[in-house]
């Protein structure tokens, strides 16, 4: 479901409520030691507003270090509700 990247991970499979866990799980083996972090959504089959919540809980993390997270590849319907949410903003691409 994540396989790492120089600088980051790539999702792979559905990010949705019932595998949030998982993700959060994998995220801290593949967290990158130094530097911004770069998540690639490409792989995601499904996503529901739990990918959201992982968005900004990485984003949380990585300030806490003075990083940022960017994010490539978001499934259209997550960008459309954070547009229906007024958080599109938030999301670094």
């Amino acid at each position: 479901m994540m396989e790492p990247t120089p600088n980051g991970f790539a999702l792979a499979g559905p990010l949705t409520i019932a595998t949030a866990s998982v993700y959060v799980d994998a995220a801290r083996a593949h967290w990158p030691q130094e530097g911004d972090a770069v998540i690639d959504f490409a792989g995601v089959t499904e996503a529901d507003s739990a990918a959201l919540a992982l968005i900004f809980k990485w984003q949380r993390d990585a300030e806490r270090k003075g990083r940022k997270v960017h994010c490539l590849h978001v499934p259209a319907n997550v960008i459309a509700l954070a547009k229906l949410y007024g958080v599109e903003g938030l999301i670094t691409v």
